[in-house]
């Protein structure tokens, strides 16, 4: 849980945003509740030294040096926690990093050992390796990605490794070589983040605690990331700077409410849930929406044993019920398919069930007594139902009532609601 600096700021990032974000964090009260790690991704490294290899910071944009900065973040206090910030950087496993018409820097092929042991000297507690400019052929990503975990545990310092080679085919090997691993390409938009759902619905079996499917990060509407040309505060131009920022034309939620249910999914996916917005200028309902502990209840916590990612109970509409939304263009309107209910089993026996639509039309839905059998439900015992954005109990499920619950005219395009079982 945390910050990532890519969708906010792409490789326009500077320390001081860097540390802008951070007092955010902990200003607004998200870091007191568990969002402890600031990462940065692409933009701060400039070059290789030419006799030496050592990485080369980008001192326009970090004055201070990345160790520095690192010591920076690790010596804030979050009120009642302490000096509990951790901090990330990025790098590539191929020749060169992903680049932008405003950016490109080196990859770390060939450097592995060198460069684990200057991100450890960094302070750095995570790591994103890219997979720009890499050989995508399947054993040897998986040889280069090794020689980044080997590297990263010689140095004797404990770091996150997250992978961001954007397959599936990563997760049945994933764990042996990092912490997380992309399953999908960039989640720039609802509809991308929804494909990235649809993914991840056959890779439950491969996550477990210290190892995670990653579907991207949590996207915020673009408030204050990059509307430079009307807030000091921004990042870059949104449609300006020459066009050199042009990739980013259709970054961001269409609307608040897919925010809320890209968090919701998440968090029943028992996904990384790292922000990608600056959350001192985002609004009162999205600092809400990342900031509901019950909702990161759902996320953070597991029933003994496993599975620890939720599944789809329950999926229809569109193209085998999958997730799909499409912004609108050119005079059209955005229009979308499919509906689904995920569940995600809890401590002792409880469970959550996440309702989800991408539909053209406000959609009613029901986990019937089969889609309750999927998470486990005990049809002789009574439950109490819990609306985890309400923030209030709703009713109970029990066998006199069929062992069905529902909810009605969820809301076109990212409607979604979320609800917490407890057995009485």
């Amino acid at each position: 849980m945390g910050y990532s600096s890519w969708n906010d700021c792409a490789s326009e990032i500077t320390e001081a945003r860097v540390k802008q974000v951070t007092k955010a964090f902990i200003d607004t009260g998200l870091a007191a509740k568990g969002y402890i790690h600031i990462n940065i991704d692409e933009g701060w490294l400039k070059e290789r030294n030419n006799v030496t290899g050592d990485y080369v910071e980008d001192r326009v944009k970090f004055p201070s040096g990345m160790k520095a900065l690192g010591e920076w973040v690790h010596n804030q206090t979050v009120p009642g926690k302490g000096k509990i910030l951790k901090y990330g950087l990025y790098t590539c496993r191929g020749t060169c990093q992903c680049g932008t018409k405003l950016y490109s820097g080196p990859g770390g092929n060939g450097h592995e050992k060198q460069d684990t042991a200057w991100l450890a000297d960094a302070g750095a507690d995570y790591l994103k390796v890219d997979s720009c400019c890499g050989d995508q052929n399947h054993q040897t990503a998986f040889s280069d990605y090794g020689k980044w975990r080997d590297g990263l545990n010689a140095t004797g310092r404990k770091v996150i490794l997250s992978l961001c080679g954007w397959n599936t085919w990563y997760a049945p090997v994933g764990d042996t070589l990092g912490n997380s691993w992309r399953i999908a390409g960039d989640g720039t938009n609802w509809g991308a983040l929804s494909n990235c759902i649809n993914d991840n619905v056959n890779l439950q079996q491969f996550a477990r605690p210290g190892a995670w499917n990653d579907p991207d990060l949590l996207q915020g509407t673009g408030v204050g990331s990059n509307d430079l040309a009307t807030n000091p505060k921004g990042c870059y131009k949104k449609l300006a700077d020459g066009g050199k920022m042009i990739q980013t034309r259709d970054w961001y939620m269409h609307s608040e409410l897919q925010t809320r249910s890209q968090f919701s999914m998440w968090a029943i996916m028992s996904a990384p849930l790292l922000i990608s917005a600056d959350v001192g200028q985002v609004s009162n309902y999205t600092l809400t929406t990342w900031g509901n502990q019950e909702i990161i209840e759902v996320s953070q916590t597991f029933r003994k044993g496993g599975p620890y990612q939720g599944a789809r109970l329950y999926a229809a509409g569109g193209k085998d019920g999958d997730l799909s939304f499409k912004l609108a263009a050119q005079g059209r309107k955005a229009n979308g398919s499919g509906h689904n209910i995920w569940g995600k089993l809890l401590p002792g026996e409880d469970f959550a069930l996440v309702f989800v639509s991408n539909e053209d039309v406000p959609m009613d839905m029901t986990c019937d007594a089969a889609c309750f059998a999927l998470v486990s439900a005990d049809p002789a015992a009574t439950y109490t139902i819990r609306d985890l954005w309400l923030h209030k109990d709703v009713g109970t499920l029990s066998s006199a009532g069929g062992l069905s619950f529902g909810v009605k005219q969820l809301p076109i395009h990212g409607g979604v609601a979320a609800f917490r079982f407890t057995k009485q």
